[in-house]
């Protein structure tokens, strides 16, 4: 995953690490001019210097590359220091000894050679006896040779800089951020059931402090509208209840001695009416229910919601595989999670199911039921869990589905901090498995 912290800090890294090698290079750049002016000057200082000694010798050489000559008074390379062609120290003989030797100055003199411009100065021996002229010769800088020579410092400085504002950047956007990971935590954690929670907006005055005030707000009227939404399903729920059981009465008189298939198909739609009724109720229940924390024994819910089962449906062969396991839970509310698994399995089988309760390695306690039926395809294994979904629309009314049989399964199941799937069966059919964090 992406983290902004590092995404900044590379970009503010890489911007110190350009503005530093661009500031080090217009360093560099105005030494450069500062070296190319001084550079005549640099050459007749040392002229003189070799002027007055005894010996050939340089103890600096300017510019990129120098050289020494001396020249007697025939106009005659005696010594030599440094590298230089013959056709160069003939050019500067030419250019600067007859100059020295009939004015006695320093003469500066440029030359062009194969490798660029070629500065040199000569100045007049102060001892005629040993040689008549001192020339000082050096290769005028480049820019580019020159910023070479200083290319690692200049990089170096800007890889440091980099480096050192990446970790500063990455601690101050870190700490900047904390209030942020802090409020996403908490807005990680408020679900369905507890949206009057509201997260730690931090006091710091700025954007972060306003994004947690508004992140309260818009959490309050999410809150307001599920409250609202669940005081509807549940009122209309309940004001359903008293007609169809009114009306059904009615039509279980009416029907009492006849033969009338209109009446008992009549009866079979209350059923379902009142099933779909039942099942919004606690729908609208299960949305303000708190996280359970109960301890409850897994095994013996789910054989006496089996027990029950077999009791209203003895015509279908359950096989039992339970094991003994503990989760926080109501009760209740997993038995109902068993009942719907079962009669779904009942309702799209073909007369077996299996039942198994067990608890892995990981801590994590099963209930799975698989059944015989025609199973459930891959694309449509998320989809089932849905409200009012249904696979085939003429089955589930033909078998009086509501839709919302699994939707509660899910609903409870999350609220217990677990989560169900379902796959293939051996059995052949549709294979449901709820999780749920074991208690050891």
């Amino acid at each position: 995953m992406r983290s902004l912290r590092r995404r900044l800090g590379l970009t503010i890294s890489l911007g110190a690490f350009v503005l530093t090698a661009a500031a080090g290079t217009a360093i560099v750049y105005e030494r450069y001019r500062e070296a190319l002016t001084a550079l005549p000057e640099a050459t007749i200082l040392e002229a003189f210097r070799l002027s007055e000694s005894t010996g050939l010798s340089l103890d600096s050489l300017p510019g990129e590359a120098g050289f020494a000559l001396m020249i007697d008074v025939n106009g005659e390379a005696i010594a030599t220091v440094g590298d230089v062609d013959d056709a160069v120290t003939s050019d500067l003989i030419d250019a600067i000894w007859t100059e020295t030797t009939e004015q006695d100055l320093a003469i500066t003199s440029e030359v062009e050679t194969d490798d660029g411009f070629l500065l040199a100065s000569g100045v007049a021996c102060t001892n005629q006896a040993r040689c008549d002229t001192i020339i000082v010769g050096a290769t005028e800088f480049t820019f580019w040779g020159y910023t070479q020579a200083r290319l690692g410092w200049i990089l170096g400085l800007a890889a440091a800089t980099g480096l050192l504002t990446l970790v500063v950047v990455r601690w101050l956007i870190g700490r900047a951020l904390r209030p942020v990971e802090t409020m996403r935590q908490e807005l990680s954690e408020i679900t369905a059931t507890d949206l009057d929670a509201r997260i730690s907006a931090p006091a710091t005055g700025d954007e972060i402090e306003r994004l947690g005030e508004t992140l309260d707000e818009t959490i309050g009227r999410l809150g307001a509208a599920v409250a609202a939404n669940e005081r509807f399903v549940a009122d209309a729920a309940h004001e359903l209840r008293s007609p169809i059981t009114g009306v059904r009465a009615a039509i279980e008189v009416e029907a009492a001695g006849r033969d009338s298939p209109l009446l008992d198909e009549s009866l079979v739609e209350l059923d379902r009416a009142a099933r779909l009724v039942d099942d919004l109720l606690v729908l609208a229940r299960r949305q303000g229910d708190a996280p359970p924390t109960s301890e409850v024994d897994l095994d013996d819910v789910v054989r006496a919601a089996v027990s029950a089962f077999v009791v209203r449906e003895p015509d279908v062969v359950v096989e039992r595989s339970i094991e003994p396991a503990r989760v926080l839970g109501d009760p209740d509310a997993l038995r109902r999670v068993v009942i719907n698994v079962l009669d779904n399995a009942a309702r799209y089988g073909d007369g077996h199911i299996s039942v198994a309760v067990r608890l892995d390695a990981g801590g994590v306690a099963q209930i799975v039921v698989g059944d015989n039926g025609p199973g459930i395809g891959i694309e449509e294994r998320d989809r089932i869990f849905e409200r009012f979904a249904r696979l085939d629309e003429s089955r589930a009314r033909a078998t009086g589905g509501s839709g919302l049989g699994l939707a509660i399964v899910r609903e409870i199941v999350e609220a217990h901090r677990g989560r169900v799937t379902v796959g293939a069966s051996s059995l052949g059919g549709a294979e449901f498995v709820a999780e749920f964090p074991a208690v050891s």
